[in-house]
């Protein structure tokens, strides 16, 4: 059996408004597109690819944290550059797919981090980033890599989950709940600057005859930590997940 793909770096971005919606506050999402080679027609965050250029001399040095403030930001799992270059990426990628130049990558805070199964051919480690929308700034899609753009408040967006409107990877999903725990930008960017992000590396199984993945927490998962929301998803008929418990 042929060694498990080793995971590209990745960063993706959630992009905060506030909102007169249930939550308080909407989330900036991109609807992929459906040539996309991955998760076509899916509604994601922007996002993509840390890039070798994203590590630059020149690239890092442009954001303002200390190398300590950077490791710190992502709780010590990478070292100074890469966590610098994973800021440098999540700007560029929502620069090329929201057409918004963010000022300041270094406002931006981690959320969670999210691993590509081993079994999968395409595998990536991804970094999702929270930020507030800096005022004046209007985003919306390229036209190319993403094909339709939308605010989306995130508890309104999951009670719709499942009307044949908008479809989400699990990971985007699991994400939008995580949101929806929180009232305001305000208090979704405080948990996130005191949150110790750890790793989430889905696990696939058949369960009951049901696709399922356990999440870190669930008694079948290998992981110490456990998640702070559901840690068990299950596919429904129609292809959409659905949290056990939620």
């Amino acid at each position: 059996m042929a060694d498990p793909a080793a995971p590209s770096p990745a960063a993706t971005v959630l992009l905060l408004r506030p909102d007169d919606g249930p939550s308080g506050f909407s989330v900036f999402m991109v609807r992929r597109s459906l040539k996309s080679s991955f998760m076509p027609g899916a509604y994601v965050f922007p996002g993509g690819r840390v890039d070798p250029e994203d590590a630059s001399e020149s690239a890092v040095a442009a954001v303002a944290l200390s190398d300590e403030q950077a490791m710190e930001r992502f709780c010590g799992a990478l070292d100074a550059v890469t966590a610098k270059a994973h800021l440098v990426a999540a700007a560029r990628e929502v620069e090329e797919e929201a057409r918004v130049r963010l000022p300041d990558p270094a406002a931006l805070y981690t959320w969670s981090r999210w691993v590509t199964p081993s079994f999968e051919p395409k595998r990536f480690d991804t970094w999702f980033l929270v930020g507030r929308l800096p005022e004046g700034l209007v985003p919306t899609h390229d036209a190319y890599e993403v094909t339709a753009s939308a605010w989306v408040d995130p508890r309104t967006a999951l009670d719709s989950y499942g009307d044949g409107g908008m479809a989400f990877a699990p990971p985007t999903w699991y994400t939008l709940w995580e949101l929806a725990q929180h009232l305001g930008v305000n208090a979704v960017l405080e948990h996130a600057e005191a949150k110790r992000v750890q790793e989430i590396a889905p696990i696939f199984q058949m369960i009951d005859d049901e696709l399922t993945i356990l999440l870190p927490g669930d008694p079948l998962h290998f992981a110490e930590h456990a998640m702070e929301g559901p840690s068990r998803l299950v596919m429904s008929q129609d292809g959409r997940w659905w949290a056990v418990g939620a």
